[in-house]
């Protein structure tokens, strides 16, 4: 057989050198992608009323890879006086809503069944209660986040918008069917007590169209240590990891 000329290798050779360094740049990617997914934050509130004990929430938010996209997905169950919430959002990295939903029971009678999707600045949502199944829909703002009535560590998502010393924020209350405009500013430097420790702290101080004020205070990283909402009281039962 007679040998190939010199010529006609060199495309052959540079071909094989362009796969092998896709190969490789694919190859040193992967272990980037596997340092962004993951655990954000996991834990546990102790929520209470008045000074008596009224609940308990366990959460979990991570990050982690759906098809091509990395997300934010944070879970949580929710044990507040009678009724039990277990909320589930989803967020782009800006911390974007994409999707949402929660479920509120009494009992094993269900109140609340909320499902809902985020796209082309809108909100729309299938929502079943004792009365019925209905369908919710309405403007969201780009830029909103959500946090949803009673659910303590989604606060985490507003905290990590806070890049100076106020902000105006439009905010998605999904129980509420409505987005509202939330005012946060922050207070400086105020440790907590968590698990009978002094653990470092920053406070924000939000407020929603004249509502009442919710006190945060979360870690450097912006995770959630108390809030605090008239009454309403709920504190980490351990400091983060």
């Amino acid at each position: 057989m007679p040998a190939t000329p010199r010529r006609a290798r060199r495309p052959a050779l540079a071909a094989c050198l362009a796969a092998a360094a896709v190969a490789l740049a694919a190859a040193a990617a992967r272990p980037a992608r596997a340092q962004a997914t993951g655990i954000v934050d996991e834990g546990t509130f102790t929520i209470s009323r008045a000074g008596r004990r009224a609940g308990r929430e366990t959460f979990a938010i991570r990050r982690v890879i759906q098809v091509t996209q990395l997300v934010y997905e944070a879970n949580a169950t929710v044990d507040y006086e009678a009724e039990r919430l277990t909320p589930a959002l989803r967020t782009d990295t800006t911390f974007f809503p994409l999707a949402y939903q929660i479920e509120i029971r009494t009992a094993d009678t269900l109140q609340l069944r909320l499902k809902g999707v985020i796209g082309r600045g809108r909100f729309t949502a299938r929502v079943r209660t004792p009365a019925g199944e209905s369908a919710k829909e309405y403007i969201v703002s780009d830029g909103a986040v959500v946090v949803d009535d009673r659910v303590f560590h989604q606060y985490y998502f507003l905290a990590q918008r806070m890049t100076g010393a106020a902000i105006t924020i439009p905010v998605v209350v999904p129980q509420q069917n409505a987005q509202v405009t939330m005012r946060v500013r922050a207070a400086g430097a105020d440790p907590v007590v968590i698990a009978g420790a002094r653990a470092e702290a920053r406070k924000l101080v939000a407020q929603a169209n004249g509502g009442p004020e919710r006190d945060i205070w979360v870690d450097a990283q912006g995770r959630v240590l108390k809030v605090t909402i008239g009454d309403v009281t709920a504190v980490r039962d351990a400091l983060p990891r």
